[in-house]
């Protein structure tokens, strides 16, 4: 159906953006990228807001989207309407597209898998690492 960028797709990998798009526009619904790649500094203040109780985020230099390799997006509710109308609503339909979609894609990974629903990955972004890196 439709993207929308929010989120500054020339930051991400090049590979990467485009799956993302395409994968997003063979959808039946709308959807929004809004969060893409995110320096040290940006994930340092969601990863201290999520240690005071807020939405799920990695540590810095531990999350896909440090390394260019990962999107949020949301559900446009109603594209028919001018403007983004949210739904994070996970039992929606659109969502479990989103779902059933990323499972046979050979190169996103859905964040369904580990409880964060609006987080798409490049599947190069293993356990928190590119496969080539050492585990510390």
């Amino acid at each position: 159906m439709s993207v929308v960028w929010r989120a500054n797709k020339d930051l991400l990998d090049p590979l990467f953006a485009d799956d993302v798009e395409e994968f997003l526009a063979d959808s039946p619904y709308a959807w929004y990228v809004l969060s893409g790649y995110r320096s040290n500094e940006e994930q340092k203040i969601l990863w201290e807001a999520y240690q005071k109780g807020g939405p799920r985020a990695a540590p810095p230099g531990r999350s896909a989207h440090n390394h260019k390799l990962a999107v949020d997006v949301v559900l446009d509710a109603d594209a028919a309407m001018p403007g983004l109308q949210p739904s994070w609503n996970t039992k929606l339909p659109a969502w479990l597209w989103l779902k059933a979609a990323s499972i046979p894609h050979p190169r996103i990974r859905g964040g369904w898998r580990f409880g964060d629903w609006p987080h798409l990955q490049s599947t190069l972004w293993k356990d928190g690492r590119y496969p080539t890196e050492e585990v510390a």
